[in-house]
């Protein structure tokens, strides 16, 4: 097992806003989400979450990180098989001056306030919400708008009505683990 390598949060608070100041032009709405958004002392990586904006049917996030790629600010990381981690929704980077992993992470206006929440983590709080669901007979849909519930889906429109949605107190992002 090899050990990932951790950052001071105040060096992964700077390589994320500069990497946020050069796609913020890019996206309708972004945000540092993740350990740093959590306030934790220590980060593994750099998580961003994003609405991208399209122009003539082109997304363009995706082509500014391809030109932060080419002017090697950011590169793209390699799953175990070597393979890019790259798609239209979850693009895996790494933040070539520094070595830190960059997670660049796309949703829309309607499913914010759950992305927001799962990207903001952390591991913990995720599966409180994912348990609290299943014990009501819920569904969480951590890539969608809320719950399903045997009766009616539950859109939720802010991060507090993820956690009320299954009973839950709502949780600063700095109380969350």
């Amino acid at each position: 097992m090899t050990l990932k390598t951790r950052y001071p949060l105040q060096q992964a608070q700077g390589v994320a806003s500069e990497i946020l100041r050069r796609l913020e032009p890019a996206c309708e709405r972004i945000t540092i989400a993740g350990s740093i958004r959590r306030q934790k002392p220590v980060v593994g990586d750099i998580e961003l979450l994003c609405i991208p904006r399209f122009i003539d049917g082109i997304d363009q996030l995706d082509r500014e990180i391809g030109l932060l790629v080419f002017q090697h600010v950011l590169g793209f990381r390699r799953n175990k098989l070597g393979s890019r981690v790259y798609g239209p929704k979850n693009k895996l980077m790494v933040h070539v001056p520094s070595g830190i992993g960059v997670d660049i992470f796309s949703t829309d206006e309607v499913c914010w306030p759950v992305a927001l929440v799962v990207r903001t983590g952390g591991e913990k709080t995720n599966k409180r919400i994912a348990t609290a669901a299943l014990r009501k007979g819920y569904h969480f849909h951590a890539y969608g708008s809320g719950f399903s519930t045997p009766q009616v889906d539950i859109v939720c429109h802010s991060e507090r009505e993820v956690f009320e949605a299954v009973d839950l107190s709502y949780l600063e992002p700095w109380e969350r683990d």
